[in-house]
């Protein structure tokens, strides 16, 4: 019990002796089939639920934003026409006074064309699950959320690429001067 004492105060003393550490995301936001950066895509950042920031990227493709310790987040991509993806980040944990160090966590995010009479609510749920701890300033990806997801994931893509060549067939099928097959 003495042991246990000794060290919880010799960690609360040492806490004046460090920095928390606060995460930037940014990234780029491209064509799935191009990588071309896509500009004014919708970007809301979403703290423990409620929509806290919300903007568009830039010419470039370009997001950032910086989030807060102790919260949870969700940073959503939409556009017309494209499928809306999101990823989830974590930033609870103990952290030290004098906030001053930003670390920093690039995500590039791909959206792609939505294809009519294919479900893609799947994308709902995030592609990933960072978590920040504050007082290290480590990222780890959840790889076991990641590895649950990874096989239907991997299916839904099979199916979305077989849509798409069956719809370009019979796109090209049904212009003018088209040969039959």
């Amino acid at each position: 019990m003495l042991h246990r004492l000794a060290l919880t105060t010799l960690l609360l003393a040492s806490s004046t002796w460090g920095f928390a550490a606060q995460l930037r995301v940014y990234g780029t936001v491209t064509d799935l089939a191009t990588r071309e950066p896509l500009t004014a895509v919708f970007v809301r950042i979403y703290k423990n639920g409620v929509v806290q920031q919300a903007s568009h990227t830039t010419a470039n493709g370009r997001y950032s934003a910086r989030l807060d310790n102790n919260a949870s987040y969700v940073i959503r991509f939409s556009m017309p026409g494209r499928v809306t993806k999101c990823y989830a980040v974590d930033t609870h944990g103990p952290e030290w006074e004098g906030d001053g160090r930003v670390v920093d966590l690039e995500v590039e995010m791909t959206l792609f064309e939505t294809v009519h009479a294919l479900d893609l609510s799947f994308f709902d749920m995030p592609l990933g699950i960072a978590r920040f701890t504050p007082m290290t300033g480590v990222i780890a990806w959840n790889e076991q959320y990641e590895a649950r997801i990874h096989g239907p994931l991997e299916r839904l893509m099979a199916e979305l690429q077989a849509r798409r060549e069956e719809l370009a067939i019979r796109t090209s099928a049904s212009e003018p001067g088209a040969q039959p097959r």
